[in-house]
């Protein structure tokens, strides 16, 4: 069966769960966009962590080198790493996806105080787990992060690329960027998020979505017991994004519920 087919047959309704949230039509204005971006930037840290921990399992980073026995692999992640981790923002500066995230939070206005307390308690050796604990965030999106790190922790590429290849389903960047044409009709306040969103798009279509597909069908070739595997990390993934986008959603709802009252 071809692998877009398994795809849909697995995934196929948890997808249309995820595209059909009611998050998305919560999402009316710039103070909105600002508080889904305090939630959904863990998400794109993690997002970092799934990336680097496959690049240790399919690529060699210690020293002495030694060559891996699958060079297609290597230089299928090598690309997405340097994608992710090395591109370039709208003035020409090289910086992750990650760092580019964060300056649009600046740029926007929404509160980076969470992300940066984390990323500290990070830098100081502490687990993620008690780093997320040290932070005022919901619970699900502890829970969604946490999920991740115990894909990683299986030290699995072919169940840990599935997360990433197939657990990620997009926020829908063209909703986004509408949202910030109406706001900025001239792009000249929030012109690093819409650039980030317009990068997000060109890469994944272009770029990484193939790429990672084709990475998964080289891990899991033609077993289907890895093909099982990673069907369940992958319908795992998506319901703690469901979960992450529930926990967005209600935020919402208080917060306007808060200003009308």
């Amino acid at each position: 069966m071809e692998l877009e087919k398994i795809v849909e047959n697995e995934l196929g309704s948890l997808r249309a769960e995820l595209r059909n949230h009611k998050l998305y039509q919560a999402l009316e204005s710039i103070d909105d966009v600002k508080l889904f971006m305090q939630n959904h930037v863990f998400a794109v840290w993690d997002f970092m962590s799934l990336l680097k921990s496959i690049q240790i399992e399919l690529t060699t980073v210690t020293v002495p080198w030694i060559p891996r026995s699958n060079g297609k692999l290597a230089r299928f992640i090598n690309e997405i790493v340097h994608g992710e981790e090395s591109d370039v923002n709208e003035l020409g500066e090289p910086k992750s996806h990650f760092e580019m995230y964060i300056d649009s939070m600046d740029q926007i206005g929404a509160s980076t105080s969470d992300i940066v307390a984390f990323m500290e308690k990070i830098k100081e050796g502490l687990s993620v787990s008690d780093s997320l604990n040290s932070v005022d965030i919901h619970p699900d999106v502890k829970a969604f992060v946490m999920y991740s790190f115990e894909v990683i922790s299986t030290n699995q590429p072919h169940l840990v690329a599935s997360s990433f290849t197939f657990g990620r389903e997009d926020i829908i960047p063209d909703m986004f960027v509408e949202l910030l044409k109406q706001s900025d009709p001239n792009n000249e306040k929030y012109t690093k998020l819409s650039y980030y969103f317009e990068r997000h798009i060109e890469l994944d279509g272009d770029e990484h979505g193939p790429l990672s597909l084709e990475m998964m069908d080289e891990l899991c070739e033609n077993n289907p017991k890895k093909w099982n595997e990673a069907m369940e990390v992958a319908k795992k993934s998506l319901t703690y994004r469901i979960g992450l986008w529930d926990a967005i959603h209600e935020q919402l709802v208080q917060a306007k519920t808060l200003e009308l009252a």
